[in-house]
């Protein structure tokens, strides 16, 4: 097992543990507000706090659980002294929505979702720091309310609260009723 050699000072095993989980957690991280920079120094962060208290890791244990906790704890950490994210670029689109890197997608579709994923990353503020931690993983990572009852250590049924209480929000500040 992959983690258990890494336990054991395999560095090799590390890597490759690094390069399993990297991708989601920057993508984590961009999806909850950080910037490209950002997202890259809070995983880099998580790594090393992974690689120092790998040790303590128990056998038997979901590795996935143990590492988004550390990785969401980052991401917090760097949310608090981020730098404004500014504009999305079309490579971090791409990076939060995978399905679109296809090749098959058009510019103006592209575009569009880059508009709307701009417009719901200025809008995630408004969320409590659970509402915004289980919308970015139920809705952006498409995680199962399992998964993230798991990692967060929370119930199905305060997910659910959380996540249909983010999703009210944020449609309001999106989709604002008229009349």
């Amino acid at each position: 097992m992959l983690v258990e050699r890494a336990k054991g000072g395999e560095a090799a095993a590390f890597d490759d543990l690094m390069r399993l989980y990297e991708h989601r957690i920057i993508a984590i991280g961009l999806q909850m507000g950080l910037s490209r920079d950002d997202a890259m120094d809070a995983c880099q962060d998580a790594f090393v706090k992974v690689f120092r208290y790998i040790g303590r890791f128990r056998s038997g244990e979901l590795f996935f659980k143990w590492l988004y906790r550390i990785a969401i704890h980052a991401i917090y950490d760097h949310l608090r002294h981020a730098r404004h994210p500014g504009i999305i670029s079309i490579q971090d689109l791409e990076t939060r929505h995978p399905a679109l890197e296809d090749g098959r997608a058009s510019p103006a579709l592209l575009l569009e979702s880059a508009d709307l994923a701009g417009k719901l990353l200025e809008q995630l503020p408004c969320l409590t720091r659970q509402e915004r931690i289980v919308f970015v993983l139920r809705d952006v990572q498409e995680m199962t309310t399992g998964e993230i009852g798991r990692v967060l250590g929370l119930s199905q049924i305060t997910i659910r609260r959380h996540c249909v209480s983010a999703r009210r929000k944020l449609r309001e500040r999106l989709f604002p009723r008229k009349g």
